[in-house]
């Protein structure tokens, strides 16, 4: 073994204080050879010893972590200037991929954290339970002034508040009426609808919906994400209609997203089979496991498979990244805890991250992760977060 390399398993038995003598004996050799060793230790004692970490070592990760200290061996006599970036890169990724699991807070005990972002959990809390019910009349229904424990019954709309559930009865009418459930930034919520089908909302999105199916389709009007768990019948088609184009289905899972600052429209499909078509695209079909994107302007769609998971992480109230950059994230970011991030050096906006952590974690937890391993760092002022170099 070269002398300035030690085998995570060592550094992970550190932590948990279970080295043999031998094993000891070796990693103090080790820190005092060096006295960037000691820092690179504190870094993973910070994350392995944080009061909130609930995750556990995962293979995967350890390896990845041996191959980050044999690039750290091989270019250490490289440009420094070449290493630090390249390798902040690496970090930052990597400490993203040890939150799988658990939401890990960069703390380390008894530690003050810096002044920058001392406010931003009291100001932004993660989102939750939050929508507004525009009625057919025009009048509107804002969630969260209802009681806690009324359930709101009106027209065949049934609001079960506790439970983040709007339910729609399918009271039959002379004509079909419109509602549309409008999810502010920092919300979500559910909508169970009149033929039984289970929709998850996201935040800052609208569903414009029929307040009973009629006639031979199954027709809803959708801005923003929605996750769709559509009852088969095969005699209505469920059809998802966006200003890029529908999504048309007859019985599946799957998931839509169409925020008009994303530039795009993605439809991933979890089960069953979709179909996508528009005023210039002939009708796709989707197989489970893939995802459609259509950028705005563009007629030629792009169909790939996909990490399911990180798709719909959202519905399961977590975050999911794979390579994607800051800028991808900061949209995500801005709009569940409903704050505004801009970024003073456009070239930030191409950092790449990948990893998983709560929905409901601090909004400071992502950014120490984020300053904890590349040249970044947040500074608060009035109602934003400035990105900026360090």
């Amino acid at each position: 073994m070269e002398k300035n390399h030690i085998s995570w398993d060592i550094l992970l038995r550190k932590v948990r204080r279970t080295l043999s003598p031998a094993e000891e004996a070796m990693f103090q050799e080790w820190l005092t050879r060096d006295e960037r060793h000691k820092e690179y230790y504190e870094r993973i004692r910070r994350v392995w010893s944080a009061d909130e970490t609930t995750c556990e070592l995962d293979t995967d990760i350890s390896v990845m972590i041996a191959g980050f200290d044999e690039h750290v061996r091989k270019e250490r006599d490289s440009r420094r200037k070449k290493i630090v970036r390249y390798v902040y890169r690496f970090v930052a990724c990597l400490f993203i991929l040890l939150a799988v699991g658990g939401g890990i807070l960069f703390l380390n005990k008894g530690e003050k954290q810096p002044d920058r972002l001392a406010n931003v959990n009291k100001e932004w809390v993660p989102g939750g339970n939050k929508a507004i019910i525009l009625l057919a009349d025009g009048k509107k229904v804002d969630v969260e002034m209802l009681a806690d424990t009324m359930l709101y019954k009106v027209d065949g709309i049934e609001v079960q508040k506790d439970a983040g559930v709007i339910k729609y009865s399918g009271l039959q009418k002379s004509e079909v009426t419109y509602n549309t459930i409008m999810i502010p930034k920092g919300g979500e919520y559910q909508v169970e609808l009149s033929d039984g089908t289970m929709v998850w909302l996201n935040s800052d999105t609208e569903l414009k919906i029929p307040t009973v199916f009629a006639g031979d389709e199954r027709r809803v009007y959708l801005s923003g994400e929605a996750y769709f768990a559509v009852t088969k019948d095969e005699r209505k088609p469920f059809i998802v209609e966006t200003d890029l184009g529908n999504v048309k289905v007859y019985g599946t899972e799957f998931n839509v997203k169409r925020y008009r600052d994303d530039g795009q429209l993605k439809a991933t499909l979890v089960e069953g089979v979709i179909g996508f078509s528009s005023d210039r695209i002939a009708e796709l079909k989707l197989k489970p496991g893939y995802r459609l994107s259509l950028a705005e302007g563009s007629e030629t769609p792009e169909i790939r498979e996909v990490k399911v998971y990180n798709e719909i992480a959202w519905r399961d109230k977590r975050f999911s990244f794979e390579n994607e950059t800051l800028e991808e994230i900061a949209r995500e970011l801005e709009r569940w805890y409903n704050v505004k991030i801009v970024f003073t050096d456009p070239a930030l906006k191409e950092l790449v991250f990948s990893g998983t952590l709560s929905r409901y974690g601090k909004i400071e937890t992502m950014l120490r992760l984020f300053e904890e391993g590349v040249e970044v760092k947040f500074t608060i002022e009035s109602d934003t977060i400035k990105v900026i170099r360090k």
